[in-house]
């Protein structure tokens, strides 16, 4: 059925005049997300803001509890920097909910973050109407230069290897500790199987070496449930592994590091 222009002049004038009559009223406001608290590098499950092996920052937030009901349809993410005594902030991406069953609208990875550079972040809501009046709470970190995992690699038959990675020598730089995470595939998941946390007492010292047992003074172990042999020497499982370094920054109290790294991800296998 055709629409006469009369008619169809007749929709639209009624069409502005709505947008019209919507913007002289204040939209009703919606919920704000919040960050997720960033965990201590001690903890085993990493939660909150945190660097990505990627050389990008990682953020994570819980959505609003009312997020349904008020039809809100994703968060706007801006990210800022401190220029004087003033922060510019900036809109650098939208998460949108409810995009499939494999998209997350809790998490956000920056890929535009450079090293050496603080960046704080916020998040806004949205619906069809409005955005939110009110900003998230504010998080902030720092990428660090990253460590880069030597050996073991590949396929390997020593059931007793030492790791070893290296971490550029710097002469500033707030990166105290390095954690090494060493995790086993059992049961189609990798599981953690070891983790330390080495103190960078010597900051002209590049390479850095961490056994399975008998570490020194400068190497804690924070887990460990690897096997042990008649003689108590602890051995690696056949089976496939993957470890990684995180470089972190040494915060009062033990707090959530604000500046650190992570690096990719080494893969071998016990044959």
């Amino acid at each position: 059925m055709k629409m006469s222009g009369r008619l169809r002049n007749s929709f639209i004038g009624v069409g502005i005049l709505s947008l019209l009559l919507l913007s002289c009223f204040d939209q009703p406001g919606i919920s704000v997300p919040r960050f997720i608290p960033k965990t201590p590098p001690d903890s085993l499950l990493e939660r909150g803001i945190d660097a990505h092996p990627d050389n990008a920052i990682y953020l994570e937030w819980e959505e609003p509890a009312t997020a349904e009901e008020e039809g809100i349809l994703g968060y706007y993410v801006y990210r800022g920097k401190l220029n004087g005594d003033e922060y510019s902030f900036k809109r650098i991406a939208t998460v949108n909910r409810n995009a499939g069953l494999l998209y997350k609208s809790n998490e956000y990875i920056d890929n535009g973050a450079n090293l050496d550079t603080t960046y704080y972040y916020y998040l806004r809501s949205y619906n069809d109407f409005t955005v939110s009046k009110e900003n998230s709470d504010t998080v902030y970190f720092r990428l660090a230069r990253k460590a880069s995992p030597h050996s073991p690699s590949g396929d390997i038959s020593d059931q007793k290897p030492h790791l070893v990675f290296q971490y550029p020598i710097r002469v500033v730089d707030r990166i105290s500790y390095l954690y090494l995470r060493l995790y086993y595939m059992e049961s189609g998941s990798y599981q953690i199987k070891y983790f330390t946390k080495t103190h960078r007492f010597d900051l002209s010292q590049s390479i850095f070496n961490v056994y399975l047992q008998n570490n020194t003074y400068h190497t804690t172990v924070l887990l460990d449930s690897l096997k042990t042999d008649g003689s108590g020497n602890k051995y690696l499982e056949k089976g496939n592994y993957r470890w990684r370094v995180d470089a972190v920054s040494g915060e009062p109290g033990g707090g959530p590091e604000t500046e650190g790294s992570e690096s990719n991800w080494m893969y071998f296998t016990v044959k």
